[in-house]
């Protein structure tokens, strides 16, 4: 499946006051526990060269196996990303690791562990995360919505201070990259 996202990450100060103001503002989705693991060319982990659309990651939800690669772009604060996913059994999950491994030289980079809760606010999925080794974040994405990039980011920038956090909290970077520091 392709899909296409924008989204603005930023970093939670008071956890329970955001999660608060979206129990009683925005419609509950789901608990979840998300484990990740990114795998990259051995060569490039060497070389200290990782580039995240090189990267493929395997997501651990629920019971559920997916793959995804995305191709990311930076506009004005938001990530704009086009996002191929595969969903697989576990027993393929384990194949596609070992032909990613044995055949591609792509290894085990990092991982990432994040529980947290999902609603739905004014048309935009939020996710607010309890991330291992790097703290809280809350999340705000457009799914494939056909509206100008610009309108969008507009809109996610109004949400964010809606729920009371600042504009300067926003993290461009992506997740892999503050895990390797």
């Amino acid at each position: 499946m392709i899909n296409s996202e924008i989204e603005i990450k930023a970093y939670i100060k008071d956890f329970e006051s955001v999660l608060n103001f979206l129990k009683n503002n925005a419609k509950f989705k789901k608990k979840y526990f998300k484990k990740d693991i990114y795998y990259a060319k051995e060569k490039s982990i060497k070389e200290g060269n990782i580039k995240t659309i090189s990267c493929i990651r395997l997501r651990i939800e629920n019971g559920g196996y997916t793959f995804c690669t995305k191709e990311r772009t930076l506009i004005d604060g938001a990530e704009v990303n086009e996002e191929i996913e595969i969903k697989v059994s576990k027993k393929k999950s384990r194949f596609i690791v070992d032909f990613l491994s044995k055949l591609q030289k792509y290894k085990e980079y990092v991982r990432k562990e994040k529980k947290g809760y999902a609603f739905i606010y004014k048309n935009a999925l939020i996710e607010i995360s309890k991330i291992k080794n790097l703290g809280d974040f809350i999340e705000i994405e457009f799914l494939n919505s056909d509206k100008p990039v610009e309108n969008q980011v507009c809109k996610l920038k109004s949400i964010l201070k809606e729920i009371g956090i600042d504009e300067n909290s926003i993290e461009t970077k992506p997740y892999i990259e503050l895990l390797v520091k």
